[in-house]
């Protein structure tokens, strides 16, 4: 994933955490039986990168939008 946000304590918490689900999914991931994978796959791609989006949505980082001002020419 590459980096595209500065690092502030939320953001940093929330994309720890969004990695964090994924990569414990990939490592139990065969263990799991078909409808089990699906279950957690869905809770991963939905609920987790919702709550982080959601986050980024809520509070945008000032940077992005003073960058966003400038190429608007504003």
């Amino acid at each position: 994933m590459p980096f595209i946000d500065q690092d502030d304590v939320e953001m940093s918490y929330r994309r720890g955490y969004e990695r964090g689900a994924a990569e414990t999914f990939r490592a139990v991931e065969r263990y799991l039986d078909p409808a089990t994978q699906e279950i957690v796959r869905a809770w991963i791609e939905n609920d987790i990168h919702g709550w982080r989006r959601k986050g980024v949505l809520a509070n945008p980082p000032a940077w992005r939008l003073a960058n966003l001002s400038v190429a608007m020419g504003a």
